[in-house]
C-alpha cells in the first residue's frame, strides 16, 4: 500500500483516467481534435501535461484518430520497441504484434472503431531484443459533447509473467488429467484381466486339494493352503483396485440423498458383523445432501465397517454417527453463500497415532499387519476419493487406545462445489 492507502493498481488506474482527461482537455482547447494533430507547434499546456504524465507511466500509452490511425506513443513505447523517438503510424504495429495474433487483434480493433465500444485484447508484442511478451491492451473512445468520437486512447500493460504462469498451469493440468485417465484405464483393464487367472488358480488349487489330498503330506497341504490364501488376498486386492479406479468414471449424477435412509441400508448390511462383535451404532438425525447415493453408501459402509473392525478386545464397539451443518462463511471467514455438512463417525476402538494421519488415507497402506486385522488397506482411500469427487474433504482425530473420529465435510448443494469431474 502507498502512504495514502492506495494500491499500485489503483494509482495506475487513476493515472490512466487522468491521462484521458488531459487528452480530452487538450483536444477541446486545440480545436482540431478530429485531425489528431499532436505536433510540437500545436502543443497546449494540457497537451504537455498529458505527455509528461503518459511518459511517466509504466505502461505503453498510445493515441489514435477516430478512424483508428495511430499517431501518438509515449516514451515507454519507444523504450520497449527500440524504435527512434517520434516514429509513428500503423506500420509500427504491423512489425511489433506477433504474427499469430495480428489477425484477431486487427479484427477486434476494426470492430471497436465501427461500434464505438471499448476495445480489449491480450497479445504478444516484440521487444527491442526480439523477445515477444504478452500485453493486455485496452482502448477507450474519447467523445465530444455531441458524443462523436474524436480520438482513441489506449494502454498496453505487460502481463507476460502472469500469462506464462497460466499457460504452464493449463499445460500441467491437462497433462495431469490425461495421466489420471490413463492410470484409471490401466487399473481397470489390469483388474479385469487379472481376475480370470486368479479364479483359475483358486479353482485348480481346490481341485488338487480335493483329488490329491490323500497323497500329499502335511507340508504339501500347507503349501496348497498358502497358495489358496494368497490367491484370495490377490482377488480382493484386484477387486478393490477396480473399485477405486472406477469411482470417478462410473459415478452417478448428484441428486438429493437422505442420509438417514443410506445409514439404515448400511446397518442392515452390517447386521452380521454387529452381532459378531456385540457392537452398537448410535445415529443422530442426518440431513439431505446432494450427492451420489451409491457412493454415500460406500462412504458410510467403509467408515462404520472400519470402526467395528478396529475395536478393543476388552470393550464392545460403539459407533456414533452425527452431522452438523455449517455456513460456508464460518469456514472461509469471507462472504458467500452455501453450507457444508460435516459428517462425524466416532468410535471407542484402538485408535491410532495422528502422525500417521496421511498414511491412513493412502491406498494399500496399513498400520497393522494382516495377521491382526483383515482387509487390504484401501477402504479409507476409497472414502477420500468419494469425498473429493463430491468437492469435500476428510480428516480424522485419534489417540492410541482412545478411539478415532473421522470427519467428512461435503457441500450441501453441488452448485457450490465447483467442478466435480473425477
Amino acid at each position: 500500500m502507498t502512504a495514502v492507502g492506495r494500491t499500485d493498481a489503483e494509482l495506475a488506474q487513476g493515472s490512466k483516467v487522468r491521462v484521458a482527461e488531459l487528452e480530452r482537455e487538450s483536444i477541446e482547447k486545440s480545436g482540431d481534435g478530429a485531425k489528431g494533430d499532436m505536433s510540437p507547434r500545436s502543443l497546449t499546456d494540457g497537451e504537455r501535461q498529458f505527455r509528461e504524465l503518459a511518459d511517466a507511466m509504466p505502461q505503453i500509452v498510445w493515441g489514435a484518430r477516430p478512424d483508428g490511425q495511430f499517431d501518438y506513443y509515449n516514451h515507454r513505447w519507444y523504450e520497449f520497441t527500440g524504435r527512434p523517438e517520434g516514429s509513428d503510424g500503423d506500420s509500427s504495429w504491423a512489425d511489433v504484434v506477433h504474427p499469430d495474433d495480428q489477425a484477431e487483434s486487427l479484427r477486434l480493433w476494426r470492430s471497436a472503431i465501427l461500434s464505438g465500444d471499448a476495445y480489449e485484447i491480450e497479445y504478444r508484442l516484440k521487444r527491442r531484443d526480439g523477445e515477444y511478451r504478452w500485453h493486455l491492451t485496452r482502448a477507450l473512445p474519447v467523445r465530444d459533447q455531441s458524443k462523436t468520437i474524436t480520438r482513441w486512447f489506449g494502454t498496453c500493460t505487460d502481463i507476460d509473467a502472469r500469462r506464462r504462469t497460466e499457460d504452464r498451469l493449463r499445460a500441467s493440468t491437462a497433462a495431469l488429467v490425461h495421466s489420471n485417465r490413463e492410470l484409471e484405464e490401466f487399473a481397470s483393464v489390469a483388474s479385469h484381466d487379472l481376475q480370470e487367472p486368479l479364479r483359475k488358480v483358486q479353482a485348480f488349487v481346490g481341485c488338487l486339494r480335493d483329488e490329491q489330498a490323500a497323497t500329499l503330506n502335511a507340508e504339501g497341504l500347507d503349501y496348497l493352503d498358502r497358495i489358496q490364501n494368497a490367491a484370495k488376498r490377490m482377488t480382493i486386492l484386484v477387486s478393490d483396485l477396480l473399485e477405486i479406479s472406477t469411482l470417478s468414471s462410473k459415478g452417478r449424477p448428484f441428486a438429493p440423498v437422505d442420509l438417514n435412509e443410506v445409514i439404515a441400508d448400511v446397518l442392515s448390511d452390517l447386521e452380521t458383523r454387529l452381532a459378531q462383535t456385540g457392537g452398537t451404532v448410535e445415529v443422530e438425525p442426518l440431513p439431505i445432501v446432494e450427492s451420489d447415493p451409491v457412493q454415500m453408501r460406500q462412504l458410510f459402509q467403509n467408515l462404520i465397517g472400519n470402526a467395528l473392525k478396529f475395536h478393543r478386545e476388552d470393550a464392545a464397539p460403539v459407533v456414533r454417527v452425527s452431522a452438523t451443518i455449517v455456513d460456508n462463511r464460518e469456514i472461509t471467514g469471507r462472504g458467500g453463500e452455501g453450507s457444508t455438512c460435516r459428517i462425524s463417525v466416532a468410535d471407542n476402538g484402538i485408535g491410532f497415532d495422528e502422525k500417521y494421519l496421511d498414511r491412513v488415507f493412502t491406498i494399500f497402506q496399513r498400520l497393522h499387519g494382516r495377521g491382526e486385522y483383515e482387509g487390504t488397506g484401501i477402504g479409507l482411500a476409497i472414502c477420500r476419493k468419494i469425498v473429493e469427487r463430491h468437492g469435500g474433504t476428510i480428516t480424522a482425530r485419534s489417540q492410541l487406545g482412545q478411539g478415532a473420529t473421522f470427519i467428512a465435510s461435503l457441500p450441501m448443494l453441488h452448485g457450490e462445489a465447483g467442478s466435480l469431474e473425477g
